[in-house]
């Protein structure tokens, strides 16, 4: 399924079945692949009822459903306690995981954080720390394979260790990072899990990520422990959370606190953006109207020069290509939510503990709401077709109270890498490699991105 059509191009994506996989594969697969187990009709039809083993399931594919759910009745939608119970040994409490009045109380403390003015400073970074990257990609022979993946993760652990640890040691902001890639290699549902066995039932133990997660913390304690010491917070993601403060209660955050938000914005600021660049250069690589209309927008407003945060909003076709990616490929491919109570949506009842599941890689392809969805055709993000678009169709950074708040630092930083570095090198896939998504806790590309690399200036 990567062959060129007469539309576009059709990127791989995986088998898509004509029936349900009977209960014991769909539980490897589940393990395997998430994204695997999906049938064709999941694609058509926009509210789909199941069972897996003892749980109620509703797959989400009408707008206003996932309105009700997100927004509308927020409130008796908790995280999926499997979603939670994964999660929780490495991103603690943070942002992403916790609920209620506590999650309101962090997100409170958090969005200064993330205000224009702090994304600007930010900006800086993101762009020399593509500019040096870009020089060193540059200089490789033309026969040089490099695993643009990998490269991409390299790059945004290196812009998050540096806006959120500063000047602090970056040998060790890269053990955080190869000890929380490691983490994730372990992160997958256990089949009691899927099934819905209660908390008691035995786990098989996953002694490699708790060896990693061990590892995390005492670096990343060590890190908050010498920023308290020498008394100067600084003006890093760090030192803004250190001295961040609740408006209401004047509470500050104590140092787990602080490693559960590092921990969360380590994973969130690193691997997703990485994950989206990474299918981003896959997509242009075989695009090439799409790489040539790129080139000439940046030709045009940067001439050559590097690309800033003033910058952002005058690359207009830079962020289409970013957000078309995030739409066929999005790193955050599937949520779900437990009802809490008894709820109803129309004539669809929703007993409490129901699971709702809204799957972004199935909203952002669905015949319903996408002409050619599995075509790479960044017009989608036109700004007069973007408008017309209804709404909850397109959730690469989820919906409603809870949407994701690095969502600018995110964008920012993918439009300003993609910039910087589509100015200096076409990317190719090397003919023959078979690339696949794979859903672990992001979509990434599997077994890795191989790439030859030309320089353009």
């Amino acid at each position: 399924m990567t062959a060129a059509s007469s539309v576009g191009f059709i990127p791989a994506f995986p088998v898509r079945h004509e029936r349900r996989l009977p209960l014991l594969q769909l539980l490897k697969t589940l393990r395997q692949n998430a994204i695997g187990t999906y049938t064709q009709d999941a694609f058509e039809r926009d509210i789909i009822i199941y069972r897996l083993g003892f749980k109620r399931m509703i797959l989400a594919n009408h707008p206003d459903l996932i309105r009700h759910v997100m927004l509308d009745n927020a409130a008796n939608y908790e995280r999926d306690p499997v979603g939670k119970r994964l999660l929780e040994p490495g991103l603690g409490k943070g942002l992403l995981t916790s609920e209620g009045a506590e999650w309101k109380r962090q997100r409170r403390m958090m969005a200064p954080i993330f205000q224009p003015r702090r994304l600007a400073g930010f900006a800086a970074i993101m762009t020399e720390s593509s500019e040096r990257l870009a020089a060193k990609l540059a200089a490789l022979p033309p026969t040089c394979t490099v695993d643009m993946a990998e490269q991409m993760m390299l790059l945004t652990l290196d812009i998050i260790a540096r806006t959120m640890f500063g000047s602090d040691d970056t040998t060790d902001v890269s053990a955080v990072g190869e000890a929380m890639d490691r983490y994730q290699m372990t992160v997958r549902p256990n089949i009691p899990d899927l099934i819905g066995l209660p908390r008691w039932f035995p786990r098989p133990a996953a002694a490699e990520g708790q060896r990693a997660l061990a590892e995390m913390d005492t670096i990343i304690n060590g890190l908050i422990q010498r920023r308290r010491e020498r008394g100067e917070l600084g003006n890093d993601l760090l030192g803004l959370l250190l001295a961040a403060r609740d408006d209401e209660t004047g509470a500050v955050l104590d140092d787990r606190e602080v490693r559960d938000q590092m921990a969360t914005f380590f994973l969130a600021g690193h691997e997703t953006t990485a994950t989206a660049l990474a299918w981003t250069w896959y997509l242009l690589s075989h695009a090439p109207d799409v790489e040539a209309k790129l080139h000439a927008e940046l030709d045009s407003i940067l001439g050559g020069r590097a690309a800033t945060y003033a910058d952002y909003d005058r690359l207009i076709y830079t962020r289409m290509v970013i957000e078309e990616s995030l739409r066929l490929y999005p790193p955050a491919h599937t949520t779900a939510r437990q009802a809490v109570a008894d709820d109803r949506f129309g004539d669809i009842a929703i007993p409490a503990g129901t699971m709702v599941i809204i799957s972004p890689w199935i909203m952002q392809r669905h015949r319903l709401y996408w002409q050619n969805g599995d075509v790479f055709d960044p017009e989608n993000f036109a700004p007069d077709k973007a408008a017309q678009r209804r709404r909850y169709t397109y959730l690469p950074f989820g919906a409603g109270p809870r949407i994701c708040i690095g969502q600018g630092f995110a964008m920012i930083e993918a439009v300003l890498i993609l910039a910087t570095l589509a100015q200096k090198l076409c990317a190719r896939l090397v003919p023959g490699a078979k690339v696949a998504p794979v859903a672990k806790i992001t979509l990434r590309p599997s077994p890795s991105l191989p790439m030859t690399l030309q320089p353009r200036r």
